[in-house]
């Protein structure tokens, strides 16, 4: 009996020693997930302080927009303007300000109060485009301007008179940057942001649906509570070509032949446009924030795919409107509303979401308007990167996806297996041609890739890369300030459809794509086109989205 009892202790000691081992290796991995360069706690930090600013200035505005009107609306003149604006501020306990400075300190921050009212470069820029701001200083007594700049959601309004007379809202915590409200007026959250995007803001561009420049927002006051269907835009424009998947699933298909029944987009803020007389467009399309732990930048690095892209965890995270960056793709429509609202969840001023077929139609419409872009709805391909456009020559960053066509020994020259490879960002080269390139093996060393395994012969290889742009990479994809909206990323937007079983049971949901994918055709795949063969929750390399934001 004793013997079996030391064995038991025996067994016991080391049972212990290895759950110690154990419980340190697993502490050691929690403690590094957390406080490590990539932690938890370090990237929600990161975040915290990328986003914080930009609330506390929209904060800051609403309490000087108040300021202000009191100041002009009361008479209170017997000082200039800034010194009143810093004193009042400084009567509220937890800002702190200096007259003799023109600073305000607000949870830990200094700001100049030019930054906070937006007048040193905004003002220059605006007086150069030949533009009138209206702010509460100078509105008209008794007007709907004065009505609007009251509130704590608008911070001026620009004015653009002439033949194409226009206005443009500029909500509270967002800047002006460039253009006219017939030519694309762009906004940035980030003051002091330029044409560039120097300073890195999130940047939309102002859609006009009045006034000599705008069109009728597709959503009216006939269908703002109905179903969407089919644009009526879309159709009268001559569009209704330019669609996939729409009315019944076609053959090659799962459930070929049956009904796609109750499409439908309540998305958009039809009440909202009504009222301030437009919306606001990502600039870019969305892109992935620099705390994200896929985030991938430099020469070399690696796309994560699906496996992180369209994870829970990201639900979190708020995308980006930015130049140069990298683009969102693997996502599904369900997240990518949920991403999009994240953009704005606290905002007084405005509201962030998914862009909708309303919005979609309404820009198409108004692009084409314009005669230089009049036939952009069925013919893109000078505005995308499509593999047939041959005219981006930009030298930038950008991804390739390799297409890996492998012939085994013994196999005709037809006889090809494909798969797909990982992209990878690389700034190696210009793009000097549409036409799909053939890398061969013996340069395939000027490339950088992640090749996938083949389990058959590999003798001769054949790589063909399609061309993923960095947002707003190409000036050539720029039309009225929006960049990307015909083919670098199809993208998402909040318009579904439903498919119906041979029983008659209503089965999958369906998601509508817009424009088209680097890999498609401009010709075929117009910025109009409307692909509704994706589920809700289907993802790929080629899907990306798109934020608009509407005035509260």
């Amino acid at each position: 009996m004793r013997r079996k009892t030391n064995e038991n202790r025996g067994i016991t000691l080391i049972a212990l020693v290895v759950t110690i081992i154990i419980v340190v290796l697993l502490a050691g991995i929690t403690i590094s997930m957390l406080i490590g360069k990539n932690g938890i706690l370090n990237r929600a930090a990161e975040a915290k302080e990328k986003t914080g600013k930009a609330g506390d200035i929209e904060y800051l505005q609403i309490e000087v927009n108040g300021i202000l009107t009191k100041y002009y609306m009361d008479g209170a003149k017997n000082i200039e303007e800034n010194e009143y604006i810093l004193i009042e501020l400084g009567k509220k306990e937890e800002i702190t300000t200096n007259v003799g400075k023109g600073t305000v300190k607000y949870k830990g921050k200094e700001y100049e109060i030019s930054e906070i009212k937006g007048e040193t470069k905004e003002k220059t820029e605006i007086k150069a485009n030949k533009l009138e701001a209206i702010t509460i200083s100078n509105v008209a007594k008794g007007s709907e301007e004065e009505e609007l700049l009251k509130s704590d959601q608008v911070r001026m309004i620009i004015k653009e008179q002439g033949e194409k007379e226009s206005i443009a809202v500029i909500p509270t915590g967002f800047y002006y940057v460039t253009g006219t409200p017939s030519t694309g007026l762009v906004i940035s959250d980030k003051a002091e942001d330029d044409d560039k995007n120097t300073k890195k803001g999130n940047q939309f561009v102002w859609i006009p649906c009045n006034g000599k420049s705008g069109v009728t927002y597709e959503k009216t006051d006939d269908n703002a509570e109905g179903n969407h269907g089919l644009a009526s835009y879309w159709k009268e424009d001559g569009y209704n070509g330019k669609q996939h998947f729409y009315n019944t699933i076609p053959s090659g298909y799962t459930n070929a032949g049956q009904e796609i029944i109750d499409w439908e987009d309540n998305g958009g803020s039809y009440e909202s446009v009504k009222k301030y007389g437009g919306f606001y467009v990502g600039r870019y399309e969305a892109g992935v924030p620099e705390t994200a732990e896929f985030y991938a930048s430099k020469d070399g690095d690696k796309y994560e795919t699906n496996g992180k892209k369209n994870a829970e965890e990201v639900k979190e995270l708020s995308p980006v409107s930015k130049k140069n960056n990298q683009a969102w793709n693997y996502i599904s429509q369900e997240n990518a509303k949920i991403l999009s609202e994240n953009m704005y969840k606290e905002s007084v001023s405005v509201k962030s979401s998914l862009i909708d077929s309303y919005a979609w139609d309404t820009i198409v419409r108004w692009v084409a308007k314009d005669s230089q872009y009049s036939g952009i709805g069925l013919d893109s391909t000078n505005y995308g990167n499509y593999y047939n456009n041959t005219g981006i020559t930009e030298n930038t960053l950008y991804a390739m996806h390799l297409y890996r066509s492998v012939k085994s020994a013994g196999q005709n020259n037809s006889a090809y297996t494909a798969t797909w490879t990982a992209a990878t960002k690389y700034r190696k080269g210009n793009i000097t041609s549409g036409h799909i390139p053939n890398i061969l093996e013996t340069d395939r060393n000027k490339y950088e890739w992640e090749e996938s395994e083949y389990s058959g012969g590999t003798e001769y290889y054949n790589y063909t890369v399609y061309k993923e742009l960095a947002t707003g990479a190409s000036e050539k994809n720029k039309v009225k300030n929006i960049y990307d909206m015909a083919g670098n990323m199809w993208e998402w937007t909040t318009e579904t459809g439903k498919h119906t079983t041979a029983s008659g049971t209503t089965a999958t949901t369906y998601a509508v794509l817009r424009g088209g994918g680097f890999n498609n055709a401009g010709s075929a795949n117009p910025v109009s086109f409307r692909n509704g063969n994706y589920t809700t929750r289907g993802y790929f390399f080629t899907i990306g989205f798109r934020a608009v934001l509407y005035i509260a």
